[in-house]
């Protein structure tokens, strides 16, 4: 099984990148992780500027299955997520991460999404989204593998 990370742009947040990566550092000796920086959208309108990125992701993505990071998506605990990693595992099926850009994403992207997931109800920035997903992916890892997580 392998995990795709899928966003546009970059972490801008030297505080978030420093800990997306060694999440990411972490989370590679239990799978494969492969992270996809899309180009970002240059356009100071936001409403082109989603339309974009969105056209980029879809294209992208092609006919995978993915998740969507989204406020409106089902919220899980993390022991839920757990589970729902370990499900994907024993199908073997890799799993697609999708963060949207600093607008989000567009109606097309949210409806292609096999499912959504809500990190919180709170809005946060995509670098920290991404930040926040490794963790909860390298959380779930050592969950799935038995080991304690160091709080």
């Amino acid at each position: 099984m392998k995990i795709e990370i899928i966003f546009p742009g970059r972490i801008k947040n030297d505080f978030a990148k420093t800990g997306f990566d060694e999440y990411l550092k972490r989370l590679t000796k239990f799978l494969k992780v492969d992270v996809i920086s899309l180009p970002a959208s240059h356009s100071e309108d936001p409403a082109l500027c989603i339309a974009e990125e969105s056209r980029k992701m879809l294209k992208y993505l092609g006919e995978r299955e993915f998740i969507l990071l989204d406020t409106d998506g089902i919220e899980l605990n993390t022991q839920s997520f757990a589970s729902f990693i370990k499900e994907s595992m024993n199908k073997g099926a890799d799993m697609f991460f999708v963060v949207g850009g600093v607008y989000g994403v567009s109606d097309d992207v949210k409806e292609s999404a096999t499912s959504k997931l809500s990190l919180s109800k709170m809005t946060f920035t995509h670098s920290m989204a991404l930040l926040l997903l490794t963790e909860q992916l390298y959380r779930s890892m050592k969950i799935i593998s038995g080991q304690s997580y160091d709080h």
